[in-house]
């Protein structure tokens, strides 16, 4: 496992190890199940509990400063993307397979591709690094402790299963 990964090169910024990461763990068994549950249950930001994650696995922290600045920065286009996500269940209730339903559902996925490559970017910054990204990420949206526990299980297993989540 690698301390960090440096930023991708410019020409290629939406496709860095945070993004390749975040295809990769949301894709393992219960991941998926667990963030949405935290989005639909906690208000949760899917994509800073995926960059928690990716700086978990990599053994990194955060700082209390980083992650307010990655939530801030990150809220226009949050709400951009959870109105993309609500008219996505909308048409899903109607025609769950048709083509206005898969539209919408790929254009919420290049916009939280969006934010992933922002958080990438934020992620090369340096910034004072003293607490756990769970730990953060569990004040922030007031996740339990035996959540917080599950989740960092579900990134260990990832880690032994991937031995370099920057790859």
């Amino acid at each position: 496992m690698t301390a960090t990964a440096p930023p991708s090169s410019p020409t290629e910024p939406l496709q860095n190890p945070l993004w390749q990461f975040s295809l990769e763990f949301y894709r393992q068994p219960e991941v998926a199940d667990f963030l949405l549950r935290c989005q639909d249950s906690r208000g949760a930001d899917v994509c800073l509990l995926l960059w928690a994650s990716y700086a978990s696995a990599c053994g990194r922290q955060l700082s209390d400063e980083s992650w307010r600045v990655a939530d801030r920065g990150l809220a226009p286009r949050r709400r951009m993307i959870s109105s993309l996500r609500n008219l996505r269940r909308l048409v899903g209730r109607v025609n769950k397979g048709g083509s206005v339903y898969e539209w919408c559902k790929r254009c919420e996925l290049r916009m939280e591709q969006r934010q992933l490559a922002a958080l990438w970017k934020l992620h090369g910054e340096r910034w004072p690094e003293d607490r756990s990204p769970l730990e953060l990420a569990g004040q922030q949206y007031g996740l339990l402790q035996k959540d917080q526990a599950r989740w960092a299980g579900l990134i260990d297993a990832y880690s032994r299963a991937n031995i370099d989540p920057a790859d």
